[in-house]
Order: C-alpha cells, then sequence, then structure tokens
C-alpha cells in the first residue's frame, strides 16, 4: 500500500507531483496528487504493470466508507461511472476506493476517463458511508494534465 507523501514540487498549486514510499518495500512511487478545501484528496498514479490508477481518500479516519459500493464518480456534467475500466469494480478499503482507468500500451493509454480527467473542469465524487450516509465532493482538474502527464510518462497519448 501507498503511505508516507514526500513532496516532489514545491510549487503552489491544485495540483502537485509528489512521491509517495511504501514503507512496507521502501519502494517510491510518483502520484499526481490535489486536495480540496474540504480535505478529501485525489492521486493518479501509474503502477508496475503500467496500470494508470486513480485514488479517491476520505478526509476523516472516523468516516468509512461502505464495505462493497464503489463511489460513483462524474466529470464536469458527463461521465458518470463506478467501474474501473473493463467494467471491473473498484478496489475499496474503509478509507478510499482506487479505479484502474487504463494501461499503458505502446506509449498510448486509450481511456475516455483518463481524457475527461486531465481534460474536464470538476469531478464529483458520491459515496456511501458505512452508516448508510451519502456524501458527494468534489475536486478542481485545474492543473491536473500536467501534473498527470508528468507520472504517467510526458510521451504517452491519451486516446479517448
Amino acid at each position: 500500500m501507498l503511505g508516507l507523501l514526500i513532496k516532489a514540487n514545491a510549487v503552489f498549486a491544485v495540483w502537485e507531483v509528489m512521491n509517495l514510499v511504501d514503507s512496507g518495500t521502501n519502494t517510491t512511487t510518483q502520484v499526481a496528487f490535489t486536495e480540496n478545501e474540504a480535505g478529501y484528496s485525489l492521486q493518479i498514479y501509474r503502477d508496475d504493470v503500467d496500470a494508470i490508477r486513480a485514488r479517491f481518500s476520505l478526509n476523516r479516519k472516523l468516516d468509512l466508507l461502505a464495505k462493497r459500493h464503489c463511489p460513483t464518480f462524474q466529470v464536469d456534467s458527463r461521465l458518470l461511472d463506478n467501474r474501473s475500466i473493463n467494467d471491473a469494480p473498484c478496489i475499496t478499503n474503509v478509507g478510499w476506493s482506487e479505479f484502474v482507468l487504463g494501461y499503458v500500451s505502446d506509449n498510448v493509454v486509450n481511456s475516455a476517463k483518463l481524457n475527461a480527467l486531465v481534460n474536464g473542469n470538476t469531478i464529483t465524487f458520491r459515496y456511501m458511508l458505512e452508516n448508510g450516509a451519502y456524501e458527494e465532493t468534489s475536486f478542481s482538474l485545474l492543473g491536473s494534465k500536467r501534473s498527470t502527464l508528468t507520472v504517467i510518462g510526458g510521451d504517452i497519448t491519451i486516446s479517448p
């Protein structure tokens, strides 16, 4: 699991490039990271099998996501979804959910979801807590393209 945050770029921006260190394996993963005013966070990163992943995390340790319920995400007023690529379910823990947005193949990622994330204005997550309450939170996508291309590779083409 990804753990400790270490800032890689100290430039003030809505989206930043950061390094996450897995304390168990001592491996470092570069992520595009943002946190909204309410303290929720969103990360986009490329894993060791060339999957592009997005991780949505809650802002409070006291709130727990409902088991077996993937949050729904919507970019602007389109692309309402709660599944990973190829209609796979998200991976959910008590404090975060993760979606596979696509895979890098021959320097191309075929993904309408990733394309929307890097070219949209706002992403909204709607989710159910363990106590049955529904909540939502939003993130600005201003700067997400630059940061995301930095972490997945500047030579990568995103095709919708």
